[in-house]
């Protein structure tokens, strides 16, 4: 009987912190979590405005952004698609420019992309440039999956 006793016990204690390891933050982080990711394409010729669009959007994005980034929800890449491992981007994501793109991915799934071809048009207007970074990565990460 007492044999009995202590193996159900063990049983439970053995189901119970089982459970909690699946509930644990660490068991979760084994699964491919959803990110955004916001890549700067750029070549190896960079001019003024170039390095502005840069600037700009690392600025916005680390400080709107920041828990975010923290969390590991979001990430920032700056890529130079001149260098022939980074070539595939440009058909990938059909870039005819340098270019501001968000990325949705699961692990190495790719979910979903946008190109924000708006910022030539707004560089040389610095808030206005940082308020459609900010509201269009914003939405981007809003959307229903």
């Amino acid at each position: 009987m007492f044999r009995k006793l202590i193996l159900l016990l063990l049983l439970f204690l053995t189901t119970f912190s089982t459970s909690l390891l699946l509930d644990s933050p660490q068991a979760h982080a084994t699964v491919s979590q959803e990110k955004t990711i916001v890549y700067y394409f750029h070549g190896n010729m960079r001019c003024r405005t170039c390095n502005k669009i840069e600037a700009y959007t690392k600025e916005v994005i680390n400080t709107s952004f920041a828990k975010e980034l923290s969390d590991g929800l979001l990430e920032i890449r700056i890529v130079n698609t001149d260098k022939s491992e980074n070539e595939h981007f440009i058909k990938d994501f059909q870039l005819t420019n340098r270019s501001i793109v968000l990325v949705r991915s699961r692990g190495d799934d790719l979910e979903k992309w946008q190109n924000l071809d708006r910022i030539w048009l707004l560089v040389r207007k610095k808030e206005a440039f940082q308020s459609y970074i900010d509201e269009e990565t914003r939405a981007f990460m809003a959307v229903e999956k």
